[in-house]
């Protein structure tokens, strides 16, 4: 597989306003750049040794893509990195990936590999005030509302030492409330054998929906498949985000 090696150009999970987001560093500022799963573009670790913390997100704009999008680093998925599938699109798109603690470690040692088919016209790292929540293997924006899923890839539970509970954060300002949303955690659809948590399983409040892993062998769960899925549902309240996905040991 053939990189392009880009060199830097100078210049409780909560947001704040987009008014406070600030550019960190500039990654790639330039003419539009091809990027093919052949030919991908590597953002080296020098760029992110300096300045860019836990919270921020890599911005990636395109205009133009025609797969799925993925972030690699050391020849895999970068942990706390989402699978996109924007499909085939001439539009101009953002695509934010919110900095965990491990994602950072590996940003430091192997830098970042952007692969897919796509135009890149930008690539950032910002901050918009984001806070990641402890023991977070993810964060972001993943919108729910009529069965819609996040893909994790599951690098984020390289480090899993036996935490008890997966924590996963909703914006509590769009449930207003719980109103009856539904979530259930798989690595497979339509595998009764993949389910990790399925509704009823699950304990529903306003701003977090919390998964009991005591009976899942999290590392052999995840051996034969790539992500993690969070499926979910609006049911007959409001959409809303995602905003975290954290992993919490018993006692905490």
């Amino acid at each position: 597989m053939k990189t392009l090696l880009l060199a830097i150009s100078v210049a409780t999970a909560t947001f704040v306003s987009a008014s406070a987001q600030e550019t960190v560093k500039t990654l790639y500022n330039g003419e539009p750049k091809q990027v093919t799963w052949s030919n991908t573009i590597t953002f080296t670790a020098d760029q992110f040794t300096d300045g860019v913390a836990v919270g921020n997100y890599i911005s990636i704009k395109t205009s133009a893509t025609s797969s799925a999008i993925e972030l690699k680093a050391n020849g895999t998925w970068l942990p706390g990195s989402r699978e996109y599938n924007p499909g085939n699109t001439a539009e101009e798109k953002e695509f934010r990936t919110y900095i965990t603690a491990d994602m950072l470690t590996w940003l430091k040692e192997y830098g970042l590999e952007l692969c897919g088919d796509l135009t890149l016209t930008e690539a950032s790292v910002c901050n918009d005030g984001f806070v990641m929540p402890q023991g977070a293997i993810w964060g972001g924006l993943s919108w729910v509302d009529n069965w819609s899923s996040l893909f994790i890839f599951k690098t984020a539970f390289d480090n899993y030492d036996g935490q008890r509970y997966m924590d996963i954060y909703l914006s509590e300002a769009d449930l207003d409330g719980f109103t009856g949303y539904f979530l259930q955690v798989m690595t497979q659809f339509d595998n009764p054998g993949a389910l990790w948590a399925g509704n009823d399983a699950i304990t529903h409040e306003a701003g977090k929906a919390i998964v009991d892993l005591k009976d899942i062998n999290v590392k052999e769960a995840l051996a034969g498949v790539n992500t993690l899925i969070i499926q979910g549902n609006k049911e007959s309240g409001n959409p809303f985000n995602i905003t975290a996905v954290a992993l919490r040991p018993e006692s905490s």
